[in-house]
C-alpha cells in the first residue's frame, strides 16, 4: 500500500478508535463515581440505558447517514453538495431533537415505566432520564456534527471534542454528585447535569472550528429556508430510516437476550455481566474502525476509484484481525486479575476466565463483520445491514439461545453459544454481501 494511502488511514484511523475508547472510559468512569450513592443508584441510570439508546439510535442513524454522503461527495470533490446535506440533516436534527426532547421530558414516566420494573429506582431514572432527553439537542448536533467531520478526515478535532466533553463530564460529576468544592449534592440529577453539560461542550468545539475553518464543510449557509430537493430528501430520509430500522432491531434483539439470561439466577448471570464489559470495549474500538472505513471507503466511492476502496476494504480486515489478535491477548492474559476487580471467591473467578475464552473468539468476529459492514455504508448500501442485522440479531441468536438456554439447559454457556453462532452468522453474511459488489464495481 502507498504510503500516502497508509499515512491516510492512520491520520483517520487512529485518533477515531481513541476517541471510541475513551467515551467508554469516561462511560465506566461515570458508573464508579455513582456508585458510592448506593446499587439503587447505579441501577437507576443503568435502567435508563435502553430507552436512551432506543430514542437516540434516530441520530446515530442519521450520523451515518451523513457520513457516507459527505465522505463520497469529498472523493467527487463536491463542496457544494457536501455541505447541502449536512446543512439538511443537521436542520432536520434540530427539529428532530427539540421535538423529542419536549416529548420526552414530559412523558418521563410513563416511558420509564415501560423500561423497568424496579419500583425502588424508577423515581430516580425518571430524573437522570428528563434531563438527559430534555437537552438531547446538544448530544444529536455533536453527533451529527462530528460525524461529518470524520467523513473527511477531521477525527483529530473530534477527539479533541471528546476528551473535553470527558473531562468536563468527569470533573462535574465530582463537583455535583457527592457536593465537592461548595458545589450543591444533586446526587442523580448532577450526573444528569454533568452528562449533558459534556454533550454542550462537544458540541460547542465542533461548531467553534467549523465557524473558524470553512475548507471544506462550513455552516454558512445552514439557516437559510429549506429549499426542497426531491432527490437529497429522499436519500436522507431512505438510508437514515434503514438505518434506524437495523438499530432498532439490534435493541429488539438485545431484549430478547436478556429477557432469556433474566430467567437465570442472578448469581449465575453476574459473572456474565462483567464479562460483557469487556465486549464494550471491543464494540468501542470497532466504532473508531466504523468511522475510518466509512470515511475511506465512501470517499474512494464518491471518487470512482473502486480499486482503491477494495484496498481500504483488504487493510481494514487486516487492522481487525491485528487489533482482535491484541485485544484477545489482553483480555486472556489480564483475566483473573479483571475479574478479581468484582469477586472474591475464587469460583466466580475461574468461571469470568472460562467466559473470557468466549470474548477472545467473538472479538475476532465482531471486529470483522464491523468493517464489512463500515464497508457497505461507505459504498452507500444501507439494505443490506438492516436485513443481516435482522437475522443474526432478532432470529438466530435469541433462537439458539433460547434452545440452549431453556430447552437444553446449558445456562448460561447456552448464551455464549448464542453469540458465537451469531456474530460468525453476521460476519459471513456481511462478507458474502460486500463480495457480491465486486462483480458490480
Amino acid at each position: 500500500m502507498r504510503n500516502k494511502e497508509r499515512s491516510e488511514i492512520l491520520k483517520i484511523g487512529i485518533p477515531a478508535v481513541v476517541e471510541s475508547l475513551l467515551a467508554a472510559v469516561v462511560t465506566s468512569i461515570d458508573t464508579q463515581m455513582i456508585s458510592p450513592l448506593g446499587k439503587g443508584a447505579v441501577s437507576s441510570v443503568a435502567l435508563t440505558a435502553q430507552p436512551k439508546l432506543l430514542f437516540f439510535s434516530i441520530f446515530f442513524a442519521l450520523g451515518i447517514a451523513v457520513s457516507i454522503f459527505v465522505s463520497q461527495a469529498y472523493g467527487k470533490k463536491d463542496r457544494a453538495e457536501a455541505n447541502a446535506y449536512f446543512h439538511r440533516v443537521l436542520r432536520l436534527t434540530v427539529v428532530l431533537s427539540v421535538v423529542l426532547g419536549v416529548l420526552l421530558s414530559v412523558f418521563a414516566m410513563p416511558v420509564m415505566r415501560l423500561f423497568s420494573r424496579q419500583a425502588e429506582t424508577l423515581a430516580m431514572s425518571v430524573d437522570f432520564f428528563r434531563i438527559v432527553t430534555g437537552y438531547m439537542v446538544f448530544m444529536a448536533l455533536s453527533t451529527v456534527i462530528n460525524a461529518a467531520m470524520r467523513a473527511i478526515g477531521k477525527t483529530n478535532v473530534t477527539l479533541v471534542a471528546g476528551v473535553l466533553s470527558g473531562a468536563v463530564d468527569i470533573l462535574l460529576n465530582y463537583c455535583l454528585i457527592e457536593g465537592h468544592w461548595g458545589f450543591p449534592r444533586m446526587e442523580i440529577k448532577g450526573d444528569a447535569i454533568a452528562t449533558v453539560a459534556g454533550t454542550v461542550v462537544s458540541c460547542g468545539v465542533s461548531i467553534v472550528y467549523l465557524a473558524r475553518h470553512s475548507d471544506f464543510l462550513s455552516l454558512r449557509g445552514v439557516l437559510t429556508v429549506w429549499q426542497r430537493d426531491k432527490v437529497m430528501v429522499r436519500n436522507i430520509v431512505g438510508k437514515s430510516s434503514h438505518i434506524v430500522f437495523e438499530n432498532l432491531y439490534t435493541r429488539i434483539g438485545f431484549l430478547l437476550s436478556s429477557l432469556i439470561v433474566s430467567c437465570l439466577s442472578a448469581d449465575a448471570t453476574a459473572v456474565y455481566f462483567t464479562a460483557m464489559l469487556l465486549m464494550n470495549y471491543t464494540f468501542a474500538f470497532g466504532d473508531g474502525m466504523q468511522s475510518t472505513v466509512v470515511a475511506l471507503t465512501g470517499r474512494s466511492v464518491g471518487a470512482r476509484q473502486y480499486d482503491l476502496f477494495w484496498r481500504y476494504v483488504r487493510w481494514g480486515r487486516r487492522a481487525a484481525l491485528i487489533l482482535a489478535a491484541a485485544l484477545s491477548a489482553i483480555y486472556l492474559i489480564g483475566a483473573k486479575w479483571f475479574y478479581g476487580l468484582f469477586f472474591s471467591d475464587a469460583e466466580s473467578v475461574a468461571t469470568g476466565v472460562e467466559y473470557t475464552l468466549c470474548v477472545a473468539v467473538i472479538v475476532f468476529l465482531q471486529l470483522t463483520r464491523i468493517v464489512n459492514i463500515a464497508a457497505l455504508r461507505g459504498l452507500g448500501e444501507v439494505k443490506a445491514p438492516k436485513r443481516i442485522a435482522a437475522v443474526c440479531v432478532l432470529v438466530i441468536n435469541p433462537g439458539v439461545a433460547y434452545l440452549l438456554t431453556i430447552v437444553f439447559s446449558y445456562g448460561v454457556w447456552g448464551i455464549w453459544a448464542a453469540s458465537l453462532v451469531s456474530q460468525a452468522a453476521w460476519c459471513i453474511m456481511s462478507y458474502v454481501a460486500l463480495t457480491l459488489y465486486k462483480s458490480k464495481l
